[in-house]
């Protein structure tokens, strides 16, 4: 009888221990998380470019002269008018070589003017059968040849001019100007940099689009469907006005694989500057948008990865493809779809197959 009584007692510790095994188990598997519902939904998504900006025209001012500069007009940082003076190189050289052409210019028409008379006294014995042909013809050489005299002083005479034109240097449209490294009295030669101007009522900032980017956006109809583009400058601050896209080149670039487009800025208050830097904002809505919370991926192999749940709240891990990055979610190319569940936190406690309980839904 007592040999029964502890068979059963052993049985009972059995079956006790076994069943606290299975329902300690069973809690350690079946993990209480958070889960997040798919949704669809119009979205803005906004991408980020790093732009150089530039001005709408900026052109280098140089000297096309050889001489000392008499005269600076203006100061470094001054918005000049098309036209406007800008620098005067010493021409007293110039001067007198246009006196020299003058007077030249001045003796070939006199010779012309001879040749014309005598002409005119040959043609009319040469009528009156006074004067031979070959003697006309000799009158009219001389005439030829002092007209082609008086041709090329005037041309001699318009090249000096020209270079005391080119003497004073103006301002070929209006701009603001940048640094001037020579003073008055220093001597520059043909070629020499006085300065910049660059015209900043308007700027382009330049960037550049991927090429595969730019054939996704090709293909859906995208490119300029844009909502606004948005210039942050490099203090952080958000620039006033919004942007118009333009395009750059029309080639994709071998070495970097993209290609180049540019955003036209107003800049009424020439507050942006030629070589500034900056990023750019350009916001699209896409529609029907498929978005996840980022907390709720995980990378392996460089592929992403969540925990789907099914209808016996189990979980399987499963591939999906994510495309833009937005603050803290990604939008879902595929491998989810509306109304899917998904572990919102805690995927690194998790492996393929676990049973959860679900503790709230988001």
């Amino acid at each position: 009888m007592e040999t029964k009584s502890l068979i059963w007692c052993s049985l009972a510790l059995i079956c006790t221990w076994s069943c606290g095994e299975g329902h300690q188990n069973k809690n350690k598997e079946s993990k209480e998380v958070p889960v997040y519902v798919v949704k669809q939904k119009d979205t803005l998504v906004t991408n980020q470019f790093v732009t150089d900006i530039q001005a709408k025209r900026n052109v280098e001012i140089r000297s096309r002269l050889n001489g000392i500069i008499q005269k600076i007009y203006v100061n470094e940082g001054q918005f000049v008018k098309k036209g406007q003076a800008l620098f005067k190189i010493n021409d007293a050289e110039l001067q007198v070589e246009l006196l020299k052409a003058t007077a030249s210019l001045k003796q070939t028409l006199a010779d012309v003017h001879i040749a014309e008379v005598e002409l005119k006294q040959v043609q009319s014995l040469h009528d009156k059968k006074f004067v031979a042909d070959n003697e006309l013809q000799l009158v009219k050489a001389k005439l030829s040849s002092a007209q082609a005299k008086y041709a090329f002083a005037d041309a001699e005479r318009k090249a000096v001019l020209q270079k005391i034109d080119f003497s004073t240097i103006t301002a070929p449209f209006d701009g603001v100007l940048d640094m001037i490294p020579h003073k008055d009295g220093s001597l520059v030669t043909n070629g020499t940099l006085l300065t910049t101007l660059s015209q900043l009522d308007e700027v382009y900032a330049y960037f550049s689009i991927p090429e595969n980017q730019y054939f996704e956006l090709l293909a859906h109809d995208k490119l300029g469907k844009h909502q606004k583009i948005e210039l942050t400058l490099p203090n952080g601050a958000a620039y006033q006005f919004s942007g118009t896209l333009k395009s750059a080149e029309s080639e994709i670039d071998r070495a970097t694989g993209s290609i180049r487009y540019k955003v036209l800025f107003p800049n009424p208050n020439h507050l942006i500057k030629h070589g500034t830097s900056g990023k750019l904002s350009i916001s699209e809505v896409q529609n029907n948008a498929m978005m996840i919370p980022q907390k709720a991926t995980f990378s392996i192999q460089d592929k992403t990865y969540i925990f789907k749940v099914d209808k016996n709240n189990k979980v399987k891990m499963t591939n999906i493809e994510v495309g833009t990055a937005l603050k803290d979610s990604y939008l879902v190319e595929s491998g989810l779809k509306k109304g899917d569940l998904i572990i919102y936190e805690g995927t690194q406690s998790l492996k393929d197959g676990d049973e959860i309980t679900i503790k709230n839904r988001l």
